[in-house]
């Protein structure tokens, strides 16, 4: 009976040991399927779970290309500037960051709040406070180490010149994106190519350890023709005439005859770039009249004339002009003088008075036959599509 009963005790441990083992193979395998799901199966999308608290990308930006006058004179150029921005999810009283902030950046406190409040509303981890700093705006918030404020660096566009060449150059928005003039017609030149990192944080999402994953290359410079002293003499100039004449606006155009490079280009009204247009300034102030509104050259075009008589006849500047009583008949409509009737003047003076009458008796003194019949240039200084010489080329077009 003794050795019954053992036999009994043996056989149920024996049962309970298997299953305990059987309960442990279980629960071992569950495990094991749950680690190949967690580390095989879904270990990207945990991974980017995991990367997304524990890491921030922020893009590097890349350092606008300069822009210099013909001497080397920095007319517009990039300076570092902070920017702040926050997580309003880490903020424990909105009322308080809002006074706070708003006080020491001069913003107003009830768009911010309201701002600040929708983000966290909406579930929002970054929040734009204010970009591009002054240097005493972000001493004095850097002084009260708020927790949930983030500085990032960032550069700003300075015009070290102000108004001068302000149209030529143009401007940014507020991402430094060419919006007008240079800056925004060469653009893909002067933007670069932005960087980025990765910023590893800790629970409060404060930076602990960064990885460069590209670096930023900055944009080209480019180097005009113009030359910052005389453009700042043309504008001066320019705003006197138009002040004392009581117009409108004017425009004021430098080149050099020999190559055609302009040397200044001035416009007024005209503008800071540095300050962004508000409410109230005089649309005209940003308009490149020069070069964006077209006008009638009218009198401009008599310098033409008298050059294609000057290397086609035998007309001098001293020849005289018998521009007559200030009344010129043609077939089919009457000249006139825009004032009154100059008599008979030299060929400079012609231009000096802009008579046009002189114009159009010289531009007949030139003609059709003769501006076709001239002697034979050089190859080397022929148009190669029509053999007419390049000073020329106009009047053989006709």
């Amino acid at each position: 009976m003794e050795d019954s009963a053992q036999a009994k005790l043996t056989a149920g441990a024996v049962n309970r040991l298997n299953c305990l083992a059987v309960a442990l193979f279980v629960g071992g395998l569950c495990i094991f399927a749950k680690l190949v799901s967690l580390q095989v199966l879904q270990h990207s999308y945990y991974s980017k779970i995991a990367r997304s608290q524990q890491e921030e990308r922020i893009s590097l930006h890349a350092p606008r290309g300069s822009i210099f006058d013909r001497n080397g004179q920095a007319l517009a150029l990039s300076v570092p500037a902070d920017s702040v921005s926050v997580d309003p999810r880490q903020i424990s009283d909105l009322k308080v960051a809002t006074e706070m902030l708003g006080n020491i950046l001069h913003l107003d406190q009830r768009v911010l709040y309201a701002r600040l409040q929708t983000a966290r509303d909406n579930h929002k981890g970054f929040v734009w406070i204010k970009r591009r700093l002054d240097p005493f705006e972000t001493e004095r918030l850097k002084a009260v180490h708020l927790d949930y404020v983030t500085f990032t660096t960032e550069s700003g566009r300075h015009y070290p010149d102000g108004q001068t060449a302000s149209h030529i150059l143009g401007g940014v928005n507020k991402d430094e994106v060419g919006a007008a003039g240079v800056e925004l017609s060469m653009e893909k030149a002067l933007r670069g190519r932005n960087g980025e990192e990765r910023l590893v944080v800790d629970v409060k999402r404060r930076g602990i350890e960064s990885h460069l994953d590209s670096a930023p290359l900055p944009g080209t410079g480019l180097t005009l023709t113009i030359d910052e002293r005389m453009q700042y003499v043309a504008e001066r100039e320019l705003k006197a005439g138009v002040e004392a004449r009581h117009a409108r606006s004017g425009t004021a155009i430098v080149m050099n005859p020999y190559n055609g490079e302009i040397l200044a280009l001035a416009n007024y009204p005209t503008y800071d770039p540095n300050k962004p247009p508000v409410e109230g300034d005089d649309p005209m102030s940003r308009f490149d009249l020069g070069v964006s509104v077209p006008f009638e050259p009218g009198s401009i075009f008599k310098v033409v004339t008298l050059s294609a008589a000057l290397e086609n006849t035998d007309l001098r500047p001293e020849s005289p002009i018998a521009t007559g009583g200030g009344t010129l008949v043609l077939p089919g409509r009457v000249i006139h003088e825009s004032h009154h009737g100059f008599g008979t003047i030299t060929m400079q003076e012609v231009l000096e008075r802009s008579s046009n009458i002189g114009a159009i008796l010289i531009g007949q003194r030139v003609g059709r036959e003769k501006c076709m019949n001239t002697r034979a240039v050089s190859d080397s200084v022929r148009s190669p599509e029509s053999g007419c010489p390049p000073s020329r080329r106009a009047c053989c077009a006709r």
